[in-house]
């Protein structure tokens, strides 16, 4: 990294900043010490100062602390500026021991673009991701890519991966401070570097304390008399989906419990995108949306137990706001990064959901994991478990095991072939889960936009929970976990607010049941579906106009299509929202190797 690009400022207050120029620099990083107070936010308004028109600013720390950054940022603005959150773009770069939880090795580096506020829609962010690519990964066990291409191995780039907003490709380190390491620098530089160009790299040194915690730790909801568990009625059936709004139904669970009754609160709300939901506007304002969404996390912090845990899984532009609120409830205990496949969109390929995890002061929370050294202290002996003696260990001791390392890949013949064969190194569980992945096909999907996997709610459940333990979910869905918990031995709680899905739940669970009662496990029935294929193929399309373009030596126009194939612009349109759309599929076999 030229050391001609950064000039580095420490300051407490961006006192240090007054004598730069505005709208003249079109980067600035900040370095935030810990969570943002009154000279944090005079130091971030300087660095929007400086910042041009149309510039990035990042903020570099701690998970728990960098959320009042984001959101201090997300609300500002004037009448000629505004800041517009881009991404929160997870390291994985911390290199210390796992503690009492799960292994840290996650910090945040938050993204924001400074935008004219009368535009309708916010510019793209200056990024040189063509040119900066992550080097494809290899399987060590069957030397295939690490990342399952699911037959568009075609649309490989031979230069490597697009870059996602979780960057795991990074060394690890030792970090000793709360700065940005040279290594994230160095990334930052190469994908906004211009001609000419500075960046400015802002230190904020409001504390002498390395790597500060300025978290409050007054919480609103003290704990009480175990004792008290028992003294008030139910107000719910349990191992039930209640029809209904979710807020009004936690308001009346903490008016009879409230001393709390959840151990685990699992919430996947509708992401405010628009998707297609049976029975509810997913499309609401932003501030409306976020607090509708207060109502429902303060619900939930007030019903569960002491010693409760609750996760909420969201997109970081919305978990960051939900951090910031629950971080003085709550004791904030990791910012999971759920790293799953990820769709070609944007600048960064978005692969990152949040997971927030937090416990409810007043008692011990319950953490069920296993560890690296889980047989007899015994790394060796506990990687050559094969996969009955690990399934016999997972379940009797309702714990979770350590992941696969993630040099192998996920395919299943991969992995039952090298278990067998005794390769089968672990690594400890961190807070980036990147062996979980979203559900891809459609067979394996109930009617429902957003289902999540059995795999990621199980882990969930048995991390948090032990058997016979309550778990409540206010947006139960397509019912994940409420058969996942019924799977693992604990009770459940669910709301949901559209019959459709209610019904959905309802058979599921009548299914499972009648299933176990005859083979003795909890298992969903799925019925096998074929998929109807038309003379070409999504993939043929795409491989001839890689052909077509190899020829031309360029991207082919549409009359160029058409004299090649007169069918192929009526196929296109039959698979594609536009052309356009195809021919991107076509530039990656123009680059090249």
């Amino acid at each position: 990294m030229p050391n001609s690009f950064w000039e580095q400022i420490a300051t407490a207050n961006g006192e240090a900043l007054r004598s730069l120029p505005a709208d003249e620099r079109a980067v600035v990083v900040v370095s935030a010490g810990g969570t943002l107070a009154a000279e944090g936010e005079t130091l971030l308004a300087d660095c929007v100062r400086v910042l041009r028109p149309g510039g990035l600013l990042f903020v570099y720390g701690h998970p728990g602390e960098l959320p009042s950054w984001g959101e201090h940022l997300a609300r500002a603005g004037s009448e000629t500026w505004r800041m517009v959150f881009k991404y929160w773009i997870a390291l994985a770069i911390d290199d210390a021991p796992r503690g009492n939880l799960l292994k840290p090795s996650h910090r945040g580096l938050l993204m924001f673009l400074k935008d004219d506020p009368k535009r309708k829609k916010p510019s793209a962010p200056p990024l040189n991701t063509a040119d900066v690519k992550v080097a494809h990964q290899y399987c060590a066990a069957c030397k295939l890519n690490v990342k399952d291409w699911g037959g568009k191995k075609h649309l490989m780039n031979p230069n490597g991966a697009a870059l996602a907003d979780v960057w795991r490709d990074l060394p690890k380190i030792k970090l000793k401070d709360s700065v940005a390491p040279d290594c994230v620098l160095e990334r930052i530089h190469a994908l906004t570097m211009g001609e000419g160009e500075r960046g400015l790299h802002v230190i904020e040194r409001g504390d002498t304390e390395p790597d500060r915690r300025r978290r409050k730790e007054t919480h609103l909801f003290p704990p009480k008399s175990q004792s008290l568990l028992t003294s008030s009625p139910t107000v719910f059936e349990s191992d039930h989906v209640h029809l209904g709004d979710c807020v009004s139904f936690l308001n009346s669970v903490a008016a009879a419990h409230p001393e709390g009754v959840f151990d685990l609160a699992f919430a996947d709300p509708p992401y405010n995108l628009a998707k297609k939901y049976a029975n509810y506007d997913d499309t609401l304002a932003d501030q409306h949306y976020l607090d509708w969404c207060n109502q429902w996390l303060d619900g939930i912090a007030r019903t569960l137990k002491p010693g409760g845990s609750l996760f909420v899984l969201n997109l970081p532009k919305w978990a960051l706001h939900h951090a910031a609120f629950l971080n003085s409830r709550l004791e904030f205990r990791h910012w999971i990064v759920w790293d799953a496949l990820s769709d070609p969109r944007g600048k960064l390929m978005p692969a990152h959901y949040a997971l927030l995890y937090y416990t409810k002061p007043g008692a011990q929370p319950v953490f069920n994991y296993a560890g690296t050294s889980r047989r007899n202290g015994d790394p060796a002996e506990r990687r050559h478990l094969n996969n009955k003696e690990s399934a016999a260990l997972c379940r009797d001791a309702a714990t979770v095991l350590p992941p696969d390392a993630p040099k192998y890949c996920l395919r299943a013949a991969c992995v039952k072939q090298r278990k067998q064969l005794g390769d089968d190194d672990k690594v400890e569980l961190s807070d980036i889960w990147f062996d979980i992945h979203r559900i891809k096909h459609k067979r394996d999907r109930d009617a429902h936009p957003c289902q999540l996997p059995d795999k990621l709610m199980e882990r969930i459940i048995r991390l948090a929970t032990n058997p016979g333990g309550l778990v409540f979910d206010p947006f139960c869905g397509a019912g994940t976990t409420a058969i996942a918990a019924r799977k693992l031995g604990r009770h459940f709680v669910t709301t949901e607010c559209d019959p459709k899905y209610v019904r959905i739940t309802n058979e599921k669970l009548a299914a499972m049941k009648a299933h176990a009662d005859l083979f003795g496990e909890f298992v969903v029935p799925r019925t096998s579906t074929r998929r109807e294929r038309g003379l070409t193929t999504k993939k043929a399309v795409e491989i001839f106009l890689q052909s077509l373009a190899q020829k031309l030596g360029r991207v082919p126009t549409e009359a160029e299509i058409h004299r090649a194939d007169g069918e192929m612009l009526s196929v296109i349109d039959r698979y594609y929202p536009n052309r356009g759309a195809a021919l991107k599929r076509c530039k990656v076999a123009l680059v090249a190797g």
